[in-house]
């Protein structure tokens, strides 16, 4: 499975959010933890890095189905906390509906 089509992936990872380029992810045989190298920029610093992590196995098949869609609109959002994660999907139109939603103000008559 090509990491190219992980093209909006966007991670929290100790308390700072990158957005993801690309993913490699290394699996020895009977190992509990999966190890996942994400090419991801810094949104604060604009810097590109790879940042090691551990994941779980429900987080690695969760990546892979994400892969496997190849949808340009889907968005993917990856919170890494220690040993907690949490995923979810998300449209990118839907998203900036909701942020134009937000800009406009409501009024009461």
């Amino acid at each position: 499975m090509k990491s190219e089509n992980a093209r909006n992936v966007i991670l929290s990872y100790n308390e700072k959010i990158y957005y993801v380029r690309g993913v490699n992810v290394k699996i020895k045989e009977g190992a509990d933890e999966i190890r996942a190298v994400f090419h991801a920029k810094q949104v604060a610093d604009n810097v590109y890095k790879e940042i090691d992590i551990g994941i779980t196995k429900n987080i690695y098949e969760a990546l892979m189905e994400y892969a496997k869609l190849d949808k340009l609109d889907l968005i993917m959002v990856l919170q890494i906390d220690g040993a907690n994660s949490k995923w979810c999907l998300m449209s990118d139109e839907w998203l900036a509906n909701q942020s134009s939603i937000a800009r406009k103000p409501n009024y009461i008559v």
